[in-house]
Parts: C-alpha cells; sequence; structure tokens
C-alpha cells in the first residue's frame, strides 16, 4: 500500500479542506466551554459537547455534506450547526437528566446529538443528490 504523497502533504490538505468549518467549530466549542464552566456540568458531560462541537461537525461537513461552502457562507454553515448541536445536546441532556439516572445523562445526550448530527447531514445530502 503505497501512496504518492507523503505523510505531512496528506495531512496539510486533510487539515486545509475545509479550514473554516474546524476553525469556527473549534472557536464554538470553546464558547460553550465558557458558558458551560458557569453551571458546573462534570467532565463527562462538557467534553461530550465539546467533542460533538469541535470535533463531529467538521467530520460530518466533510462526509455526508453535499455543498462545499466558502468564506462567510462557511462561517454561517458552521455557526448554525454548533447552535443546533448546542440546542439537542442540553434539550437531551436535561430529558435524560429527569427521566434516567444521572450517571448516564451525559452519554445519552451525546449519543442522540451526534445521531441526530449523521441523521440530518445524510437526509440532506440523500435530498440533494435526488433533486
Amino acid at each position: 500500500m503505497s501512496n504518492d504523497a507523503s505523510i505531512g502533504t496528506r495531512l496539510k490538505e486533510d487539515l486545509t479542506e475545509s479550514f473554516t468549518v474546524s476553525v469556527v467549530s473549534v472557536l464554538m466549542a470553546l464558547l460553550a466551554l465558557l458558558a458551560l464552566y458557569s453551571i458546573e456540568l462534570s467532565v463527562s458531560e462538557t467534553g461530550g459537547l465539546l467533542l460533538a462541537l469541535a470535533v463531529f461537525i467538521p467530520y460530518a461537513y466533510e462526509q455526508y455534506w453535499p455543498i462545499t461552502y466558502s468564506g462567510g457562507a462557511a462561517v454561517v454553515w458552521t455557526v448554525s450547526a454548533a447552535l443546533i448541536t448546542m440546542g439537542i445536546f442540553i434539550g437531551t441532556y436535561q430529558l435524560a437528566h429527569s427521566s434516567v439516572s444521572v450517571q448516564y445523562d451525559g452519554g445519552i445526550a451525546f449519543l442522540v446529538t451526534v445521531a441526530v448530527q449523521y441523521g440530518i447531514a445524510a437526509i440532506f445530502m440523500r435530498v440533494y443528490q435526488n433533486s
């Protein structure tokens, strides 16, 4: 298994392919961290939301989203995706916290959030391809 490009070249291409989306996702995760600091959630609960924001949004964009945006459109898309992700996570967390053991509420919120993220991206991709 040989590749013509070096590891450094491939890494640079992967990092710069959707650089705007990645940077804005990380910034939104940092803003969420500042907002959640006052609520005093546990590390696992906060980490789940940060992971969903900083890692899974750029991944869903690169792998499933059928349209490539640049500049301001990429920023708007990413901020919108981050706000939706935060809303889903916090809403699911509250529902799980009130009806399930406190031990599992962060994990349930994380799994539901990631499933909804990929579900929305996959449905949009399918609709976009069929139209």
